[in-house]
C-alpha cells in the first residue's frame, strides 16, 4: 500500500516511534526492504537518492515500488532522498514518488528557504510530503568523513525555527553529531540540541547516518523527536560483503545467485532496524 509520508511521520512522532528509510537502487534492494517490512509487520520508507540515477531511472524505480506495494499489506513510502535539483524533484513527483527531500543545506539560508518553498508548493498540491535539511553533514556517499564532528556544524535552532515556519516542510533532517558513512569513532548525538530543534520547529525530525550509531542513542533520539531514521551504508556493505563471501565459496557462482544472496542478507540487516520503530 503506497502512501505519502505526512500522516505516517506525524503518527509515528505522536507515539514516539519511527519509520526506517532504506536506500534502494535496483530490484533486489527494493525487494529486501519489502521483505524486511513484511517480517516486521510495520511501515517502511524506500528511499532512492538523486545520485542513484546512474543505477536506475526515476520511472523504473517508481514502477518497481508501485508493483511491490500493490502486493504488500503494510504502508510504504517511495521517497526521493538528498535531491539538490528541483527539476528532478518535480519529475520524481510526476513519476509517482510520495515523498521528496530537498537538500539545500549547503546554500545560504535564504536560498534554501526560497527553493524549499517552491518544492513544498508543488509537492503539497499533489499530496506529496517534503523533507528539508539544515546543518552541515558530509556527502551522502560517506566521503569526507571528519575525524570529529564540530558543534559548529550542528543545526542552528533559530535558523531551524525560521526555516520550518517560512517553508511549511513536513519534516526536517538536522545535524546533531550524525554523519553519512562509516564513523571513525563512536558517534555521540547531542540530545539537548535535538530537543531544542524539535521544540522550535514542531514537526517530525529525521536522523540521517544511522549506520553505526549505538542502538541506545537511536532509541533516545526517537523518544525525543525523531520519526524517520535513514540507513544506507550498513545495508550496502552487508550486500557487498555477502557477495564476496559467496564468491570465496564458489568463484564461478552466477550473478543471479549472488544477487539473491545479497538480497537475503540486506533484508536481515534491515529487519534489525525495525526494533526502533
Amino acid at each position: 500500500m503506497l502512501t505519502n509520508s505526512i500522516t505516517l511521520l506525524k503518527d509515528a512522532r505522536a507515539h514516539a516511534q519511527c519509520i526506517p528509510a532504506f536506500n534502494i537502487y535496483n530490484l533486489e534492494t527494493a525487494q529486501a526492504a519489502f521483505q524486511a517490512a513484511r517480517l516486521a509487520q510495520k511501515p517502511v520508507i524506500a528511499a532512492f537518492g538523486e545520485g542513484y540515477q546512474e543505477n536506475a531511472s526515476l520511472l523504473v524505480i517508481a514502477a518497481i515500488v508501485k508493483t511491490l506495494a500493490g502486493q504488500h499489506p503494510y504502508p510504504v513510502v517511495l521517497h526521493l532522498d538528498h535531491c539538490k535539483e528541483i527539476d528532478t524533484i518535480y519529475r520524481a513527483i510526476d513519476a509517482g514518488f510520495t515523498s521528496v527531500m530537498y537538500d539545500g543545506s549547503r546554500l545560504p539560508l535564504k536560498d534554501n528557504i526560497a527553493n524549499t518553498l517552491r518544492v513544498v508548493q508543488y509537492a503539497h498540491e499533489r499530496g506529496v510530503g517534503v523533507e528539508g535539511e539544515l546543518g552541515c553533514m558530509n556527502p551522502e556517499d560517506g566521503s569526507e568523513m571528519p575525524d570529529s564532528i564540530s558543534h559548529s556544524a550542528y543545526t542552528d535552532v533559530n535558523q531551524a525555527r525560521r526555516y520550518a515556519k517560512e517553508t511549511g516542510v513536513d519534516s526536517l533532517a538536522g545535524a546533531v553529531g550524525n554523519a553519512h558513512g562509516l564513523y571513525k569513532g563512536t558517534p555521540h548525538l547531542h540530545m539537548e540540541r535535538l530537543e531544542e530543534i524539535y521544540r522550535a520547529v514542531e514537526i517530525p525530525l529525521v536522523l540521517h547516518g544511522c549506520s553505526g550509531i549505538p542502538a541506545g542513542q537511536i532509541r533516545q533520539a526517537v523518544s525525543i523527536a525523531v520519526a524517520k531514521i535513514n540507513v544506507n551504508t550498513e545495508l550496502a556493505l552487508a550486500g557487498s560483503n555477502q557477495i564476496a563471501a559467496l564468491l570465496r565459496e564458489k568463484e564461478t557462482m552466477r550473478l543471479e545467485k549472488l544477487m539473491l544472496g545479497a538480497r537475503e542478507r540486506m533484508a536481515e540487516v534491515m529487519k534489525s532496524f525495525f526494533d526502533f520503530a
